[in-house]
């Protein structure tokens, strides 16, 4: 029997090489495409993996009889109705692993660069104001800071193993304690307020759900240090933007590097594009040669196992 899988955004061509050598037929929806084109076709794929730019809803489910798995290129699942696939017995598979040095390094680069104000610098030297290198350009070091992370799974550890090594202290908050890295690493952990209270700098490493939506808000920034510095290359909703916009403005965040939104893209009409202490990246964290080239064929893998009725790598619905 030979598989149709559908293919909603464009992924790395290693992954798509995979299944055609498994005598997988692929279906490449182009560029932009919506739902209503998925709603197309239907009745005709067995398997789709999805980028998350289109809903994978239980309405689609239940117009499409034949889909088995639902192979995400990536790791945020909010895109795909788990319930509805439970219920219907539809496998959702992801690919946390192939994204965890990738994203860690993108946090690590904002932080970096919105530490030393590379942005602004690029744009001053553009500029001919040489001269600002004496002024609001002076950046400070990350030796020596106290940086919260918030969320310690994969990309949080090795976001806290790379800061680590600048010098800097490590405190995280974590639904479940890691007292395994506490004692390998010296993290050290707290409640979630003590972080807030204590970091110079808040790195945030949790999905996007229900639970962690505006996790960050007005009364925890008001918990923050004065000056304090945000990284985000979680999920936009797990910051309200509104009270992290106020808080850009009046200096009690310095800083923020952002490479989420709540909504995506952003609007150029975004408060946020007219601040100059913020670095805005259009979700990015994911996109690196290596990183793309790695989800492709493990979302791949994952999507083949399913249908053959084997039990995929990284199920998050089964």
């Amino acid at each position: 029997m030979k598989f149709r899988i559908v293919i909603t955004e464009p992924i790395n061509r290693k992954g798509i090489e995979y299944l055609e050598e498994k005598n997988v037929e692929v279906i490449e929806l182009s560029p932009g495409s919506t739902q209503m084109d998925l709603f197309k076709i239907s009745k005709e794929y067995d398997g789709l993996i999805t980028r998350g730019g289109i809903k994978i809803s239980r309405e689609l489910m239940d117009q499409s009889p034949k889909l088995k798995v639902v192979g995400v290129h990536g790791i945020g699942c909010d895109h795909v109705d788990l319930q509805a696939a439970g219920e219907k017995g539809i496998v959702v598979c992801n690919t946390p692993d192939a994204l965890t040095v990738t994203v860690a390094e993108m946090a690590l680069g904002l932080l970096l660069a919105i530490l030393r104000n590379s942005v602004s610098a690029d744009k001053a030297v553009r500029k001919g104001e040489w001269n600002r290198k004496y002024s609001d350009l002076i950046g400070t070091e990350l030796a020596g800071k106290t940086v919260g992370i918030i969320g310690m799974g994969r990309i949080g550890q090795a976001t806290a193993e790379r800061i680590k090594a600048f010098g800097a202290k490590i405190l995280y908050w974590s639904r479940t304690r890691k007292t395994e890295l506490e004692s390998i690493f010296g993290f050290e952990w707290r409640e979630f307020d003590k972080l807030l209270e204590e970091s110079d700098i808040i790195s945030m490493h949790i999905p996007g759900t229900p639970d962690t939506y505006h996790m960050i808000g007005e009364r925890e920034i008001g918990l923050m240090k004065k000056g304090v510095r945000i990284i985000n290359t979680a999920r936009g909703r797990v910051i309200d933007e509104t009270a992290l916009v106020k808080a850009l403005d009046s200096g009690k965040i310095a800083s923020a590097g952002l490479d989420v939104f709540e909504e995506e893209p952003l609007d150029p009409e975004n408060p946020l594009c007219s601040l100059d202490n913020v670095i805005l990246t259009p979700h990015l964290g994911a996109s690196n040669r290596e990183g793309m080239e790695r989800m492709a064929i493990q979302v791949a893998e994952c999507v083949l196992k399913s249908l053959r009725g084997e039990t995929p790598d990284n199920p998050v619905v089964i």
